[in-house]
């Protein structure tokens, strides 16, 4: 794990995941710590939103954690996965203390933080997406590639075998 990812978990009031240990959530499925995570990489990568486009982003953890055999929250942790956590600068400065939010993005962490316990407690598999990304941002070279596209709010999702 980088010593910047470390940093801006920290920052978060999270715990930080050796790569070589096992997550929280691993051993305990209910885990805060891990909902913690997994929230916050809803809320950093889908806020702006609708409720579905959020639960596709959960549904992208969730598949990444399957094919990968990782916990959800080494997912989100993962090297060059979720924007979120390649920056400290994307950490926004009310998160952490949650001072000044505006009502939109109380509702948003509000969903995320639920969202996250539902994905935790979930037997059930949710849509099967590998990948998403914003087209207003940014189109990565894999977006060619992706199958069984779907346009959800301001993201693209699909899945890649």
């Amino acid at each position: 794990m980088s010593t910047r990812r470390n940093v801006t978990a920290g920052l978060l009031g999270l715990p930080a995941l050796a790569a070589a240990a096992p997550a929280a959530a691993e051993t305990n499925p209910f885990s805060e710590d891990a909902a913690r995570i997994i929230s916050y990489t809803l809320y950093a990568e889908a806020r702006g939103e609708p409720f579905k486009g959020k639960m596709a982003v959960a549904a992208v953890i969730q598949t990444r954690a399957r094919l990968d055999e990782r916990s959800l929250a080494e997912v989100c942790l993962k090297e060059k996965q979720f924007s979120c956590w390649n920056e400290i600068d994307a950490v926004p400065d009310y998160y952490p203390s949650g001072a000044g939010m505006k009502a939109a993005d109380i509702r948003a962490r509000s969903d995320c933080y639920g969202i996250a316990w539902v994905l935790m407690s979930s037997r059930r598999e949710w849509d099967y997406l590998t990948h998403f990304y914003n087209p207003n941002k940014v189109t990565p070279s894999w977006a060619r590639s992706l199958r069984g596209v779907k346009t959800i709010g301001n993201h693209v999702f699909g899945y890649m075998d």
